[in-house]
């Protein structure tokens, strides 16, 4: 028996040490990667239905109960994935919709008059906000959608 048999045990079971340890770390990182990029898919359907939203009442001028269902089902975990900016522009979102809805709703049966005025007014300054919003939303999502980090 050759003295060197001794030796290569140890040496061998420490390269396959070696590498069972570097295929180990090359999974964690394929690992990460993927939770990267689910967060990501996620992150992005909930900026999609913001924008399918507000393009929708910049398009028609109002929205439907349906439209605005399907958007608050879209974006109801933006808790989980976003910071509470996007949460909060969620929410404002929603509430100048619903404001903007409510006063078309209150002007239509008025006549001509200081009321009704003031009722359009405020849902063309809503209309005018949201429609503002098909640009200024990317620079909301941005910090979570850019891949500028990703090297």
């Amino acid at each position: 028996m050759s003295p060197l048999i001794p030796l290569l045990a140890p040496i061998a079971t420490l390269i396959v040490g070696f590498f069972v340890a570097f295929i180990a770390w090359q999974q964690w990182r394929i690992a990460q990667s993927k939770l990267r990029l689910d967060l990501f898919d996620r992150r992005y359907k909930v900026f999609e239905a913001t924008r399918q939203f507000v393009a929708g009442i910049v398009r028609e001028a109002t929205f439907s109960d349906a439209q605005l269902f399907i958007f608050y089902a879209a974006t109801a975990d933006a808790k989980f994935l976003f910071g509470e900016d996007v949460v909060d522009y969620l929410k404002q979102i929603r509430e100048r919709a619903n404001d903007m809805r409510k006063h078309q709703t209150l002007f239509q049966p008025l006549s001509v008059g200081e009321e009704r005025s003031g009722h359009v007014q405020i849902v063309h300054d809503q209309t005018l906000w949201i429609g503002e919003q098909l640009t200024e939303m990317s620079k909301v999502y941005a910090p979570y959608l850019s891949f500028s980090h990703v090297k």
